[in-house]
């Protein structure tokens, strides 16, 4: 049970790229966000 629910969660997760990139902005410091938004 409790491995099929991790396989569902990582399952979503592998879904979207846009939520990839939201979680990796949300993991940056403020200097790395500044720089990221510099390069769009």
């Amino acid at each position: 049970m409790k491995q099929n629910l991790q396989f569902k969660a990582s399952q979503h997760l592998s879904l979207t790229p846009q939520l990839q990139q939201s979680i990796k902005l949300l993991q940056m410091s403020s200097v790395e966000l500044n720089q990221e938004l510099e390069i769009l």
